[in-house]
């Protein structure tokens, strides 16, 4: 689940222009957690948790953007703006018929990008398995405390030191932004008083699963909310964690 500047301008003016197409509600479907196989999963840890949770098709094929869409606005409370712009990323994985499968999301430079804070790099052979010494490392920033804005800036200063002196090229701009977003990604999710608990981020990121500290949350997630948590660790990454 990325997003960009250009995706929030585009989807401000247009979200309420576009009959929805019908998709296929899985709302009454068992969520019951069940981890999917790996071998059929992308680099989005919450793509994937969609999927375990029954929220998206369990086995992550042919799946549509306004699926995933749907998902976000009933499992994660998101309102249509958000989760629309969050969706414009992906049509570049459809197939002609207008269905990606979650392995697809692998593709790199096209929602997955380099100095992710829980995958190595494209360049170093593997850019989509979770690697957990970078999460313990992202935990480690908070220096024993929960992880706060300011210390995914200090995370999001790191990778990017980390990624360029292991040979990877500078990001696009574009691609800088959906990192900055994607960074916090989670904290917008979660809802949870801005801050995120070990147990937390290890049922999202390890286990790939949302606990019901998000799910049974009904604040909604705005684009306005997402914007408030990026320029806020922004500010840390300017004037230093």
């Amino acid at each position: 689940m990325y997003l960009t500047l250009t995706s929030i301008v585009q989807n401000l003016f247009t979200s309420g222009s576009k009959e929805a197409p019908q998709v296929k509600s899985l709302d009454d479907e068992d969520h019951t957690y069940i981890r999917g196989d790996i071998v059929d999963r992308g680099p989005c840890p919450g793509l994937n948790a969609l999927a375990n949770q029954g929220f998206l098709p369990r086995d992550g094929k042919d799946l549509t953007p306004t699926q995933v869409e749907h998902a976000l606005m009933t499992a994660l409370h998101m309102d249509k703006l958000a989760a629309r712009s969050l969706t414009s990323a992906l049509p570049p994985l459809c197939r002609k018929d207008g269905t990606f499968d979650l392995v697809d999301t692998r593709r790199h430079n096209v929602i997955e990008h380099d100095s992710s804070f829980t995958r190595l790099d494209f360049h170093q052979g593997d850019n989509y398995t979770f690697q957990p010494a970078m999460l313990q490392a992202m935990i480690d920033d908070a220096d024993g405390g929960p992880v706060t804005l300011r210390s995914l800036a200090k995370t999001f200063i790191r990778r990017d030191k980390e990624s360029r002196a292991a040979g990877a090229p500078r990001l696009p701009l574009g691609l800088w932004f959906v990192r900055l977003f994607q960074a916090v990604g989670v904290m917008n999710t979660a809802q949870t008083g801005g801050v995120l608990t070990k147990e937390l981020l290890e049922a999202v990121f390890v286990e790939e699963r949302f606990p019901d500290v998000i799910l049974d949350n009904p604040k909604p997630r705005t684009v306005f909310t997402l914007l408030g948590n990026a320029l806020g660790m922004l500010r840390y990454v300017i004037l230093g964690p």
